[in-house]
Order: structure tokens, then C-alpha cells, then sequence
């Protein structure tokens, strides 16, 4: 669970880093582009083929009857030809020129970049509206139960088919003939004549008595034959009128679902006779016939029904497919507004560039003349308020996003901000009680948060939404305990009644209701701003400073200070105020949470005003005490390492007289033992030069012998003549130039 956890957290942040950065990427595009609109000689070439009439009205008289006139003369000089040849990777520049010169464009986007041209060589201020559509950072929903098990395949029905034929003869009935029965149905929807048959009085009485009597266990597999007989199948047809039917026709409709249900209890009981089921298998067979007739077009009505379905299928693929997500919206100075202008649909029509564009629509940006960027949402976007929210990245990392490209707020800006905050509380309220969930505008009851509360008590509510008030957002306000608006620097004032009781989450919460009987009581105090009032800090008297129950000094705020102190800080301030007999307590500027618990922050120390200075030069020169003492610290490490260096080198050259020389001299008179080894059968005069350097060896191989620690140990002990001394006190001394191994 924790590894599942984590990868679905990791996939989380990489959906939503790969949205930001989608984001960005299609803001930069469409900067670029809007900066290539700008070009002077492009703007130069568009000028020369307007007529002369255009430019030549003045500047006061441009209005919207003036855009109209302008887009007109547009759309007739310039076509929209979507066979133009396709290149993989153009000249953005190269490819504006080509489509000026041939009068022509391939898509919307080109002709939206073309009327912008014509817009700017005539010195109008327009922006670019860009309707941006980054990958989205939610996976798209699996589908639910209903929905997989509604979409059975063929072969998975024919198989519970025989299994609930072969299984008990009570089933027989229910399959064949109710399928055939809810494809007729299902078919007569889409637009043929439906089959009516009015249901006889000795079938109600027994579906009647059916329903009365207590029903045995249904089998494990009867759902899914239910289910499996409610699926309707085209059959294979070359007519338009079969290609034209989506996946929509194989769902499965509420009604029918709970009509099917009625009649696999009936069929699972099996209680039905035979004159019933003929009756039922001669309505299939018309239905059928029906269907085949509408198929192939002679049902006139199945004619208009399919027509009629037509043209709201090509919709709702326009609409979900791709759109037109660029316009444009040119400030009217005679109006002082914008007015937004479309190519394909005229001037003043923001609802149909929505309408038109690629849906969702999420983020709407506008990027003018100047390059400044401009969020358009709240203007063009339907969805704004309620299911837009959810499709859109953190309001906090888009502002920060697009802070550097914002215009320096102007008059222009604010009224434009003004339009739009108005247009929105024109809108009616929402219908629904999930999106006034987290609404900026409305709020209900139900969706408040632990410390939210909705003050006063006799807010006007707005209206209603399913008998529930809906208020106003700005009534909603956040409430907090008394030590949190001590660190707002706000105090609860003496008399007032808490306006809400909770539940704390604290350590010392909890463990306080755990020794109460009642576990589960209310017992954090929560208040309200209007509750509050604004922190008074306390005076300082005689020197002492104003501490709080744990002697501290409370500085979530620079107000909060003590009259008549000062903060410093200083490190260990406290330690020279203690010699110098002066008070200072430390400042707590806020609380840190580890290790389970909540923890103080300090920085620096509080003061009295008439302490400061003495208090600094103390401070000062305890600091030069200190780096003296530290400099002398640091010499004395430093003269100890030496004397261990020399104390070493001393080692090693005791070492190499005490050893270094026996072991040349070892060496030099064991090699002519080693040569006369080899001498055998030599005279005799030989053979005496041989014993004498035999018994050399041998003194010096004892000689070897003795120089060990062990072994001179052993001839002190027998009071050879290599000891020396015998005496504890040279002993003693002897051994205080020996090594730990070397010592008895």
C-alpha cells in the first residue's frame, strides 16, 4: 500500500509538471506569433493593399460598424483554402508573406494572423486571444461498473445463452425472446414506429401475483444475463442510416434497465406460459420487420427520426473535437472597451468564440501589441466559476507565472477588470450543489470548512438550491483559537463568547480529552475578526522586562514589542546580561513542528532601552575575550601536535639505533657460514678456518638471541650480565625509555 501510494503520487506530480510545462510552452508560442504580427514590414505590404477609404477615417469614428466594414472587405479579398500544400516545418515569416501575396489561407489561425496585420498597420490596439489547451493533469475516469458490463461482447451473450438454456428449464424463457424485445425497443427510439402492446389481464394478474410472493435465490450469473439482454448489436447493413449510429446505441438506458429488471425476476422465477411466449415471439418478429423497413429508408417516420438525430451528432463532434481557439478583440477608443471580432463569425460575438472553440475551455489568454499578457478566463470562459476550477493548475503558480508579461495596471485594465467582476454576479446562480462547492461568488452551508463559519447569523441569503440557503462568499469568514490570533497580533477581547466549538488536533488536545469521559467533546474556542482586537503591548518597569507564563517575550509581530524595549540580535546575550545583572528575555518569533511536538523559535533577545548600549559594549568585548580564548586554544592545539611530531620522529630514531645496526652486522657475518656449508671434504688447515667462523656464528647468533625483549628479559631474571642493573630505581629508569611491549 505505501510503495502503491507513493507511484501514485510520483504519477500525480509528473501530470502536473508535464501540464505546467505544456502551459508555458503554448503561452511562448503564442507570443511569438503575436510578436511576428508586429513586424514593420509586414505591416508595411498589408497597408499597401487596403483601400484607401479605410485609412483615411479618423480616429474618433472607428467603431464597431467600422470593424464590420474592414472584416468584410477581408473576408471578400482573402479565401480560405484548406487544400493549400502542407509544410512539415515553415518559415512562420516566410509563410505570412507567401499567404499575403496568394491572397489566401490554410486554416483559422492563419486568417485570425492575417486580419491582425490589417488591424496593425492601421494603428489600431488589439490583442491576441488565445484559448490555450495544455495535456491535462487529471487521467481521463475509468469507467465504472455499469458501463464495462453493459458493453458485453456477442460471443460472451451467446455462451450465457447456453449455459441459461442448458442450466434449468425454468430459463429458457428469459434470453432469446427478451433481447429481440429490447432491441425492437431500443430501435424504435432511434426513430422508427414503436411496437405498442398493451399487456393482457391474465399477464398483469400474474406479474402481480409475481411480485407479491416471496422470490427464491437468483443465480450467480442471472445479472449478467440481464445485463447481456439489454445490449442492442447493429446488424451489418451498407445503409448511411447504420453507419450514422455511434457507440451511443449500445449503452444502456435507465428505463429500459429498470423495465429489463422487472422481467429477469419474472423470468428467473419462470412462471410464464406458453401462450404468452408465442405472443411475444410474434411482436419480435414485427419489431424486426419494422426495423428493416426504417434501415433501408421506406418508414417515412425512421426517415425524420434519423434526420433529425443527424445534425446533433455533427454537433457534438464539432463541439468536443477541435475548434477555433484563436480571436482577436481590438480597444474601441470611442467606447473605451474592447470589442471582440472573430473572422468567421463578426464582430461583438464573445459567446460564439467560446461556443467554437476547442472544449474544454480552460485558459484564455490575450497577449497585445506590447507584448504584455492579460488572463481572459473570467470573460470568455462559461465554466469559469464551477467546473473549470478543477481542470486548472494552482491559482497561486499561474499568477506567479504570468507576473513578469502583466501590464503595469492602468485605468484601462481596471475598468476592463470592473466589466467582468460585474458580468459575473449577472449570471444566474448554479443549479446544481456540487459546484458551489469551493464558488467563488456563492457558498452553502454544507461545504463549510471546520474553522469557516458564515457571519453574521442574519446574512441575506441569495436564494435556494434544493431548499438549502445559498449566501454570499464574502459572508464566509475563517475563524481561529485565541493563540493563533495572538500570532496575527490580535487578542480575543474580555466577554466575548466563542462563535464555534471544535474538536483541537493538538497533542495536548487530545491527551486532555483522553482523560475525560468524553472523548469526542467540542474543546477548542474558536473566534471570529470581529471578535478581536488589536494586540496592546505590555510596559516595562524599573528594568524588568514583561514576560509571558513561560518566560518568554511573544514577537510574532514588530508591534508586539514592549513599550519601552528593544530587540537584539545578538548570540548569547543572556550570559553577559547575568554577569552584568540585567534583565533580557528571549524573543519567540514563531513555533517549528518535529519530533512530535511544537517547539519555540528564537531570534535574538528583549531588552530595556537604558541597557542597549552597555549591554552592546559588553557583548563587544566579551566577543574579543572570546577570539582571544580561542586563539589560544587553537596555539596550544597546535604546539601539541608538534610536540607529538617530534616525540614520534625521537621514537624512530631510537628504534633504528637500537635495532637498525645488529641486523647490518647479523647479516654480514652470517654469509661466509653459509659459504662454508658448501665446503665439505676440503684439508685440514681448511676445515680449521671453518670452526672458527662456526663459533663466530654462533656468538653472534646468541648475541641475536639476547637483543630480544623475551629473551633479555629471561637473562635478567637469571642475572646475566646483560641486566647491568639491578637496582628498582634504575629499573624503573631503564624502563621509562622502553616501549609498552618491551616493559617486564
Amino acid at each position: 500500500m505505501y510503495l502503491r501510494r507513493m507511484m501514485n503520487r510520483y504519477r500525480k506530480d509528473l501530470l502536473i509538471d508535464t501540464h505546467k510545462v505544456h502551459l508555458m510552452c503554448l503561452l511562448a508560442s503564442g507570443m511569438f506569433r503575436n510578436r511576428l504580427c508586429s513586424e514593420p514590414d509586414l505591416l508595411a505590404v498589408t497597408l499597401s493593399m487596403l483601400p484607401a477609404h479605410f485609412s483615411a477615417v479618423a480616429k474618433e469614428r472607428k467603431d464597431q460598424n467600422y470593424l464590420s466594414g474592414l472584416l468584410k472587405w477581408f473576408q471578400a479579398t482573402f479565401t480560405l483554402n484548406p487544400s493549400l500544400p502542407y509544410e512539415e516545418r515553415p518559415n512562420p515569416r516566410t509563410l505570412l508573406e507567401k499567404r499575403l501575396a496568394s491572397l489566401s489561407a490554410k486554416n483559422h489561425q492563419e486568417m485570425t494572423h492575417l486580419f491582425m496585420l490589417v488591424l496593425r498597420s492601421l494603428q489600431l490596439f488589439c490583442r491576441l486571444v488565445l484559448s490555450l489547451q495544455p495535456v491535462p493533469f487529471k487521467p481521463p475516469p475509468a469507467k465504472g461498473k455499469e458501463a464495462t458490463s453493459a458493453t458485453i461482447s456477442p460471443a460472451k451473450t451467446n455462451q450465457n445463452q447456453g449455459t441459461s438454456k442448458t442450466s434449468s428449464p425454468e430459463k429458457k424463457v428469459s434470453p432469446g425472446s427478451k433481447r429481440s424485445a429490447e432491441r425492437a425497443k431500443i430501435d424504435g427510439d432511434r426513430g422508427g414506429k414503436k411496437a405498442k402492446r398493451k399487456p393482457s389481464q391474465g399477464e398483469e394478474e400474474e406479474g402481480a401475483e409475481k411480485m407479491m410472493s416471496p422470490g427464491g435465490p437468483r443465480p450467480k450469473n442471472s445479472k449478467r444475463r440481464s445485463i447481456a439482454s439489454k445490449v442492442s448489436y447493429r446488424e451489418e447493413s451498407n445503409s448511411d442510416s447504420e453507419e450514422e449510429l455511434s457507440d451511443e446505441d449500445f449503452q444502456v438506458s435507465p428505463e429500459e434497465d429498470s423495465d429489463d429488471s422487472e422481467i429477469g425476476t419474472k423470468s428467473a422465477k419462470g412462471v410464464k406460459g406458453k401462450d404468452s411466449r408465442k405472443s411475444k415471439d410474434i411482436n419480435d418478429t414485427k419489431n424486426i420487420a419494422q426495423k428493416k423497413k426504417s434501415s433501408v429508408g421506406k418508414n417515412e417516420d425512421g426517415e425524420k427520426g434519423l434526420a433529425a438525430s443527424k445534425p446533433k451528432r455533427q454537433s457534438a463532434k464539432k463541439n468536443n473535437g477541435v475548434g477555433a481557439d484563436e480571436w482577436l478583440e481590438v480597444f474601441v477608443d470611442k467606447t473605451s472597451s474592447w470589442v471582440c471580432v472573430d473572422v468567421e463569425h463578426g464582430v461583438g460575438v464573445p459567446h460564439l468564440c467560446s461556443q467554437n472553440a476547442t472544449r474544454p475551455v480552460t485558459y484564455v489568454v490575450g497577449v497585445d501589441g506590447d507584448g504584455f499578457v492579460k488572463d481572459l478566463g473570467r470573460k470568455y470562459d462559461p465554466t469559469w466559476m464551477t467546473s473549470s476550477r478543477k481542470r486548472r493548475v494552482e491559482e497561486e503558480w499561474w499568477e506567479e507565472t504570468l507576473q513578469p508579461f502583466l501590464r503595469p495596471e492602468d485605468e484601462r485594465d481596471a475598468k476592463e477588470d470592473k466589466e467582468m467582476q460585474k458580468k459575473l454576479l449577472n449570471k444566474p446562480l448554479p443549479i446544481s450543489i456540487a459546484e458551489y462547492k469551493n464558488h467563488p461568488l456563492y457558498a452553502l452551508k454544507r461545504h463549510l470548512l471546520k474553522y469557516e463559519a458564515i457571519y453574521p447569523d442574519t446574512a441575506a441569503v441569495l436564494g435556494y438550491c434544493r431548499g438549502e440557503p445559498v449566501y454570499s462568499r464574502d459572508c464566509v469568514h475563517t475563524l481561529h483559537s485565541k493563540d493563533t490570533w495572538l500570532k496575527e497580533a490580535r487578542t480575543v477581547r474580555i466577554g466575548e463568547l466563542p462563535y464555534k466549538m471544535v474538536k483541537g488536533f493538538s497533542n495536548r488536545s487530545r491527551k486532555a480529552r483522553m482523560m475525560t469521559e468524553q472523548k469526542d467533546e467540542n474543546d477548542l474556542a474558536l473566534f471570529g475578526e470581529w471578535q478581536t482586537e488589536a494586540y496592546q503591548p505590555p510596559i516595562a518597569v524599573n528594568g524588568k522586562v514583561p514576560r509571558n507564563d513561560y518566560g518568554n517575550v511573544y514577537l510574532f509581530k514588530a508591534c508586539m514589542l514592549p513599550v519601552g524595549c528593544v530587540h537584539l540580535r545578538l548570540s548569547n546575550l543572556h550570559r553577559v546580561a547575568k554577569k552584568l545583572d540585567m534583565d533580557a528575555a528571549p524573543a519567540v518569533t514563531g513555533f517549528d513542528f518535529h519530533g512530535g511536538y511544537s517547539h519555540a523559535v528564537t531570534d535574538g533577545y528583549i531588552v530595556c532601552e537604558e541597557h542597549e548600549e552597555i549591554l552592546r559594549a559588553a557583548w563587544e568585548e566579551e566577543q574579543e575575550l572570546q577570539k582571544q580564548r580561542e586563539k589560544e586554544k587553537r596555539e596550544k592545539r597546535v604546539i601539541s601536535n608538534w610536540t607529538l611530531l617530534v616525540k614520534g620522529l625521537l621514537i624512530r630514531e631510537r628504534l633504528k639505533q637500537r635495532y637498525g645496526k645488529k641486523g647490518q652486522a647479523t647479516g654480514a657475518l652470517a654469509a661466509p657460514s653459509a659459504d662454508g656449508d658448501k665446503c665439505d671434504g676440503l684439508s685440514s688447515d681448511e676445515g680449521g678456518v671453518g670452526e672458527e667462523e662456526n663459533s663466530s656464528a654462533k656468538s653472534v647468533s646468541e648475541t641475536l638471541a639476547m637483543s630480544w625483549p623475551q629473551n633479555r628479559q629471561a637473562a635478567e631474571e637469571k642475572g646475566g650480565s646483560f641486566s647491568g642493573q639491578k637496582t628498582k630505581r634504575e629499573r624503573r629508569g631503564k624502563e621509562k625509555h622502553l616501549f609498552p611491549f618491551e616493559k617486564t
